[in-house]
């Protein structure tokens, strides 16, 4: 004899099982690069991070030798290319690059980019402070080598333009001083953090997701570039 309430029992708990298995998986994260592009610049989320093949670089656009390695979550190449051209031309607006130093270190750059903090055995404040075992989310690793923590919202949240300033020194003093303003190098001045601050704050102006939009033209990066600059106004 057939136990329909036995049968309808079964069916249940299967029905169970299975909705408490699809709690605990998440979805499926896109393949495609334009999905990802369409919510780049919102915080970091499992639903789109795609997890790209860790020993691949990823050549940068328009740059002679540049490319980035990922740890975790892809970051788009050409928003990239746009950060570092707003960077440089920023650079040459309060501090000129009349030697080419930072023209050729921005071509010749391998950029690492991570989603979680690193610990050092020691670091400096921005005022020249020793921290020992520090926690730090960016790494001048050479003059042409460079890490950075991925901002949550975007790369003017990131430290990439405070680590390619360490860079820019490296490469122009033979150091990254990395004792901020403090210390006895002398070579990062209370400017270089206000340059820090306003290039950020312009990248998170224009946002990632314009960036790395190819219909996003130079033409009006530019334009947003020296309206929010006044021309080197704040240059100083």
């Amino acid at each position: 004899m057939f136990n329909w309430r036995y049968h309808a029992t079964t069916i249940m708990t299967i029905l169970t099982c299975l909705l408490v298995l699809r709690s605990h998986n998440p979805p499926l994260k896109p393949t495609a690069e334009e999905d990802i592009v369409k919510v780049y610049s919102v915080a970091l989320d499992s639903n789109w991070c795609l997890k790209p093949d860790q020993s691949k670089q990823f050549v940068i656009p328009n740059l002679k030798s540049t490319a980035q390695l990922l740890d975790e979550c892809l970051v788009d190449s050409y928003a990239v290319y746009r950060a570092i051209y707003v960077f440089y031309e920023n650079w040459k607006s309060w501090f000129g690059d009349e030697g080419g130093e930072v023209d050729d270190m921005i071509n010749n750059l391998l950029i690492e980019w991570g989603d979680k903090k690193r610990t050092v055995r020691g670091a400096y404040d921005i005022h020249g402070n020793y921290i020992p075992n520090a926690s730090v989310v960016g790494l001048a690793i050479s003059p042409n080598h460079l890490w950075a923590k991925r901002g949550k919202k975007g790369i003017g949240t990131s430290s990439l333009v405070h680590e390619l300033v360490h860079l820019a020194l490296w490469n122009i003093h033979g150091s990254a001083d990395p004792t901020h303003e403090g210390g006895e190098d002398g070579l990062w001045t209370e400017a270089h953090t206000e340059f820090i601050k306003e290039t950020n704050d312009l990248l998170f102006l224009i946002g990632d997701r314009s960036l790395a939009d190819p219909n996003y033209s130079m033409d009006t990066l530019r334009s947003v570039m020296e309206s929010y600059l006044k021309n080197g106004e704040n240059s100083k």
